[in-house]
């Protein structure tokens, strides 16, 4: 199935082959860019928000809505950065939690208190997924970043060829294995790390080799005393015979 647009299909290569490169580069390197990344998308979100806000109080001019925008910027990638891992960790617990709730029959508008039986067993299913999510955090970015990857690269694809058959195939082959080479490289280098600290540990709990004292050389005899003079008046002693 082709795809007509009115865009210039040479500027529909270019984002096709951008998109590709950046989807590739997240789906099979995304645990070592996550961080920047992130930042980079929250200083996207925070600048908006800064710029919509800026615009509605200031709608008669634009250098309040700009200067909202670099403050919203600046906060966002800074929060993003920081916070990236308790922010995933909190989204990945959010969705079995909203499952959950629905799932047992809970009605947001009738329970206003949220003190039903649904509320309580979804706010159990939030803490317990937090904690696990949080735990293989590592793991979570790497999947997370290979299903972003895969999606950029099938976007890419359907760009530059138009074909969503190829997208799709594309798409899902660089998630499955962008998917199970970070896990695979994450696990390997936490399972690096831990043998590096028992080593290190190891080394501290054993015992200091025994080093002998040195020898204190042998003690020379004493000078033997000068031989005492005569008194004065009186002959020498005779020599030994």
């Amino acid at each position: 199935m082709a795809f007509d647009t009115a865009i210039n299909p040479t500027t529909l290569l270019i984002l096709g082959i951008l998109l590709i490169v950046v989807g590739l580069v997240l789906a099979f390197f995304g645990r070592k860019v996550w961080t920047p990344f992130m930042s980079f998308v929250g200083a996207i979100i925070g600048g908006t928000v800064g710029y919509i806000i800026g615009g509605f109080y200031a709608p008669s001019g634009y250098v309040v809505a700009l200067v909202l925008g670099l403050i919203g910027s600046i906060l966002g990638s800074i929060l993003f950065n920081y916070l990236v891992k308790i922010a995933l960790a909190l989204i990945t617990a959010a969705i079995p939690a909203t499952l959950t709730y629905y799932a047992m029959g809970g009605n947001a508008v009738s329970d206003q208190t949220a003190r039903d039986t649904p509320v309580i067993v979804a706010i159990l299913v939030l803490v317990l997924v937090f904690a696990i999510a949080y735990y293989f955090v590592e793991e979570l970015i790497g999947v997370v970043t290979a299903l972003v990857g895969g999606a950029l690269l099938g976007v890419g694809i359907f760009l530059a060829t138009g074909s969503g058959t190829y997208a799709l195939g594309g798409g899902a082959g660089v998630f499955l294995a962008g998917s199970i080479l970070q896990t695979m490289a994450i696990r390997a280098a936490k399972k690096g790390s831990v043998w590096r600290l028992r080593r290190a540990r190891a080394a501290r709990a054993a015992p200091a080799p025994y080093v002998p004292p040195p020898s204190s050389p042998p003690m020379a005899a004493p000078p033997a005393p000068p031989p005492s003079s005569p008194p004065a008046g009186m002959p020498p002693p005779p020599p030994p015979p």
